[in-house]
Order: structure tokens, then sequence, then C-alpha cells
């Protein structure tokens, strides 16, 4: 009996709802054809295993590869993040080092194919490195939604669902004090997390990364607002006594950009985080009202069991994957278009990524989203700065 091919999967990047839902369906269409093996840690893994010295390199490969079977994935569905376990580690960027052409042959030698699931920065890298001739197949996920060549990734509706969840929670502490809120939520680049996030929980303002932020025009129209509260027996109106303002992370502050923590990661990117509570206490020392707070609703909002959707969502590009490794048609991703589940060439997420077109959907004046009678909101692509 001939040898089955062996292929391989791991997730990059941020864990997200959806990719154990991914894992389990690309093993359980392939386990009967194929050897399937996990490899943990995103990159890291395989850059770990070509690293290792010949003395250990059959031990460091025990450690950073799991074998799956129907049995192994059974109940991984019902959770969130990833049981292969994830890192932001960039096979062209490890430690000052360009190892890719390593990983690439080492990947090459032990896989018939590799299904790469992960957001613009891994399967950026696996693009780059199907250029090099990689067998490799590539699984959108990111909760950013920011990937070019296709209109969804996997984890995003799990997501605006939590932030829904947490900021309608948040309602009924801000309402009982009249307080003041600057929730911060993810978006480096792209504002799809705030817009739809706000949307679906009713905020009254946001910010986007896609515009300039004017935020002392946004600070005017919350002492209007609540100066324009009607008083009923000593306090404001129910739904009137409280604001709350949806800010991604990359929100650009007119006069002073984004909010930057200093430090890169192995991609390029500078760590984001604290433009809530910059923007909290800006609106503290100019307003001089203190009942204001901050919120940085950090890893929660990707946290938890997967959406119904994003489990429909995880089984229709897994299978899509592992049609394209049963076609040897590598170097392409998964997509999803409308209805649709199909694929396009890895080179599209290559420098370039998917935002928010904040000139048709969003009003920079009001800090609120635009309403169409034609459509719900529009995305365009653009080169990744």
């Amino acid at each position: 009996m001939a040898k089955r091919k062996r292929i391989g999967i791991f997730t990059g990047g941020g864990d997200c709802p959806g990719l154990n839902n991914a894992i389990k369906s690309i093993v359980l269409g392939a386990y009967k054809d194929y050897e399937v093996e996990g490899i943990a840690k995103g990159w890291e893994g395989p850059i770990q295993m070509v690293l290792s010295k010949p003395s250990a390199r059959v031990r460091t490969i025990e450690t950073y590869t799991l074998p799956l079977g129907e049995e192994d994935v059974r109940r991984i569905d019902r959770a969130g993040g990833t049981i292969l376990m994830s890192s932001r580690a960039n096979p062209f960027n490890y430690k000052g080092n360009n190892i890719s052409h390593k990983v690439t042959k080492f990947l090459n030698n032990r896989y018939h194919g590799v299904i790469v699931i992960g957001g613009e920065d891994t399967l950026g890298a696996a693009g780059k490195m199907a250029q090099q001739g990689l067998r490799v197949v590539g699984v959108p996920k990111t909760i950013d939604k920011d990937l070019c060549g296709t209109e969804y990734t996997l984890g995003f509706d799990s997501a605006v669902n939590m932030i829904q969840m947490l900021i309608t929670n948040l309602k009924s502490t801000a309402g009982s004090h009249g307080m003041v809120y600057f929730v911060e939520a993810m978006g480096r680049k792209a504002g799809h997390l705030t817009y739809w996030g706000g949307r679906s929980a009713h905020v009254h303002f946001m910010t986007i990364p896609e515009v300039v932020t004017n935020y002392r025009r946004l600070f005017y129209l919350i002492k209007k607002r609540k100066k324009s509260m009607p008083m009923k027996r000593g306090f404001t109106l129910d739904g009137l006594r409280y604001t709350i303002a949806l800010v991604s992370e990359g929100t650009k502050l007119k006069g002073i950009g984004e909010i930057r923590k200093g430090e890169t990661d192995p991609h390029g990117n500078v760590y984001l985080g604290g433009v809530a509570a910059y923007m909290c206490n800006e609106y503290i020392q100019i307003t001089g009202d203190k009942d204001a707070r901050s919120w940085n609703l950090g890893y929660q909002q990707r946290s938890g069991p997967p959406s119904n959707k994003d489990r429909l969502m995880a089984e229709a590009l897994a299978q899509r994957s592992l049609e394209l490794v049963r076609s040897e048609d590598f170097g392409r991703m998964a997509t999803i278009e409308g209805n649709f589940v199909g694929d396009t060439p890895l080179d599209v997420v290559i420098g370039r990524i998917r935002i928010l077109d904040a000139q048709e959907c969003f009003d920079p004046d009001n800090f609120q989203h635009r309403i169409s009678s034609e459509r719900i909101y529009n995305e365009i692509e653009v080169p990744k700065k």
C-alpha cells in the first residue's frame, strides 16, 4: 500500500473564534486520504525546526508537530482560540535574518502541501514564500477584516458580536452614573470592527483609522449633547444621560497622529494602544468634565466561542482550501465573495489592505456612520502604508 501524502496546518497571528472549527473541518475532510499534521505556534514552528541542531532535530519536530485524526479534533470546535497555538513570527525577519528559503525547503520536503490560516502578515509571508516555490494554500482569518481578495475573514462576526455585547453591558453602568466612556476597539489600519460594532451597539460617536479625527470637535459635540439632555425630577431622561464613543486603536488624532507604544512586531507593525485613555484624559482637561472614563476592550474582543456565522464560514473556507491542495493548485487563498466560496492568488494580500470607503459610509464631522438606502457600506483596497 502506497504511503499517504502528508499535509501540514498551522495558525498564525492573533487568535480568533473559528480557528478550531477550520482545523477540524480540514482534518475531517482530509485524514482518510492524507496524513494530517498540525504545526504549533504559527511560523515559529517551522522556524524552530529549521534552526534546530541535527542532533536535536527529531526532538524539535516532535515538540512543534501534532498528528491530527478524527478523534483528535472531535471536541475542538466547541472553544475559541486555536489548539495549535499561534505567534507573530516572520521567516523573512527572524531576529534580523531572512530564513524564508530554508523554511520553504524544509516544509516542501516534509509536506505535500501546507494550509496556513492567518491574516495579512501571516498570509503575506505565505504569499511571498509561494513565489519561492512553497506549496501553500491560505485560509483568511482576522477580526480586523482587512485582507484583500476576500469579502469576509474568519473571526470577524464573532468579534463584532462580542463588542456589541460588551458595550450593551456597559450602558447600564454608564447610564446609572451619567458617564462619558471612550471605548477602544481593535483596528490598526481599518475601521471595520469599530464601524460594525458601533452600529450594532448604537454608540453615540465613533472614530476610525481611515480619517483624521478632530478630537476637540468630538469633545464639543459630547458636551453639547450633555447640555441638551432634558432634566426631569433632578436627573436626565433614560437613554440621554450618558455618552459612549467607540474608538479604533489606529485612530489618527489631528495634530498628533496615532498613539504608539514605540515597539514593532516582527512584521514591522508599530504596536498601538492607549488612544481611548489619551482622549479621555484630554477630554477631562479641556472640558473640565470629570465624569469620564476609558476602557480598552483588549483581547476580550477575540475571545470566546465562535458565532454561528464563523462556524459556517470556517467550514466553507476550510473545504475550499482542501480542494486546492487536492488539485495541487498552490499559492492561492480560499475566499468569500457574496454568497460564493472561491479562491484567489495569495499575491493579492502582499502589501495591500482592505479598508472602509470612509467617504461613502462615514461622517467625519459628526463621528457617525452614514446611512444609505442602496447599500450598507463600501470597502476599498489600498497599498499598506
